[in-house]
């Protein structure tokens, strides 16, 4: 019996996983792709942007499916084979506050009777935030560089040579072998993202044996505001400006007052904001955004927001 690969997508909050992720299942050519999506906290945004559903698993398209999980990756894998449907490859989307180590060693340990096999850990790196992620949670952001087999440089398009070569520089010192490109995601062949056999026998064995130790940090720290109100998209837009850096990560859909009857994706990923009008069909409901940082304070935030409604 065949094992189904599987790929481990890697990066910290915002590095863009979501759009490779995206762009894989646009360009699957018949392969049926299960996605396991992971987030941190306790409600999904990235599995809105994948797709609208409050099932476990769900139809993406072309016989893609989805399964959102929280906690154990293992139940997750055992659920997809379970399903009865053909699956042809397996993506887990990490968290971008979690390392790839401990889920990798968990497929390594526990192939699933022979079912599955570690393919790949891609991991997509910021160019424009990697001095803040690796100035504020270095152990995190360089684990998951360390243990990939595959680098992406993403957001690099303001850039230049000198900065691209910087951050090579920060890559090589802590992963000397993993190949490195930076191209537009729609032009990243599948070819080297599924099925590449890069970890051998020889790679395997020494993930097993590597003993990870790290925790997170006591003070990251999530919150979701919901709310059925229209914001001001000028107000909304200082608020965003004026938040702290302590806040790393925002994401979420809004109604804004230009367009109240459409729902525009927010996110934040330290100086860079962006707003994206979204299709009518996801039928989603009011306001959700949800935060990640460290020393959050919903109060603040809920007073804040209520002067933008």
């Amino acid at each position: 019996m065949k094992k189904i690969p599987i790929t481990i997508l890697t990066g910290f909050l915002g590095s863009g996983k979501t759009t490779l992720l995206n762009h894989i299942i646009r360009s699957a050519n018949g392969r049926k792709i299960a996605v396991v999506e992971n987030e941190f906290g306790s409600t999904s945004i990235d599995a809105e942007l994948i797709e609208k559903s409050t099932e476990e698993i769900v139809e993406i398209s072309d016989g893609c499916i989805c399964c959102t999980v929280r906690k154990d990756f293992m139940t997750a894998i055992e659920k997809l084979l379970a399903s009865g449907r053909p699956i042809d490859h397996i993506i887990i989307e990490c968290s971008g506050m979690s390392e790839p180590l401990p889920i990798a060693q968990s497929f390594l340990m526990n192939d699933m009777d022979g079912r599955v096999k570690l393919d790949s850990i891609i991991c997509l790196i910021d160019a424009e935030n990697i001095a803040n992620n690796i100035a504020n949670h270095t152990s995190t952001a360089l684990d998951q560089i360390e243990f990939a087999d595959f680098c992406i440089i993403t957001k690099w398009e303001k850039s230049n040579q000198n900065i691209l070569n910087s951050i090579e520089d920060i890559i090589r010192r802590v992963n000397a072998y993993a190949p490195i490109i930076n191209l537009p995601t729609e032009k990243i062949s599948l070819e080297l993202l599924l099925d590449t056999n890069r970890i051998s026998i020889e790679d395997s064995e020494k993930l097993s044996e590597i003993n990870d130790n790290h925790t997170h940090s006591e003070t990251m720290w999530h919150y979701v505001y919901k709310s059925d109100l229209t914001f001001n998209h000028l107000k909304l837009s200082e608020f965003f400006k004026e938040l702290p850096y302590s806040i790393y990560r925002i994401k979420g859909f809004v109604k804004l007052d230009f367009e109240p009857n459409k729902i525009f994706l927010i996110q934040k990923v330290w100086a860079r904001f962006t707003v994206e009008e979204q299709a009518n069909s996801w039928n989603i409901e009011g306001n959700t955004l949800v935060f990640i940082g460290e020393w959050i304070s919903p109060f603040h935030i809920n007073i804040d927001l209520a002067r933008c409604i």
